[in-house]
């Protein structure tokens, strides 16, 4: 998968995470230890998520690393969503 479109994919999972927990973007930063606006980068793509973001992304979700890079395990019938 390219660079970019991993970054995408990533970042459209942490949205659906966030909505479907109903969480702002700040609950995730405290989550991940950084400030809100460097939070506000990773969205809007000025900075990409890393393997440390998405590790500690996934036990703030409670669900698995994979789910956040591929999209797998946020359907209600897996995720218990």
């Amino acid at each position: 998968m390219e660079r970019t479109q991993l970054q995408s994919t990533v970042t459209k999972n942490m949205r659906v995470a966030l909505a479907a927990n109903g969480l702002q973007q700040k609950d995730l930063a405290n989550a991940l230890g950084i400030t809100s606006a460097s939070m506000s980068a990773k969205f809007t793509g000025r900075t990409m998520w890393n393997l440390v973001d998405i590790e500690k992304a996934s036990g703030f979700f409670h669900v698995k690393p994979e789910a956040l890079v591929a999209g797998h395990g946020f359907e209600p019938w897996t995720s218990g969503l």
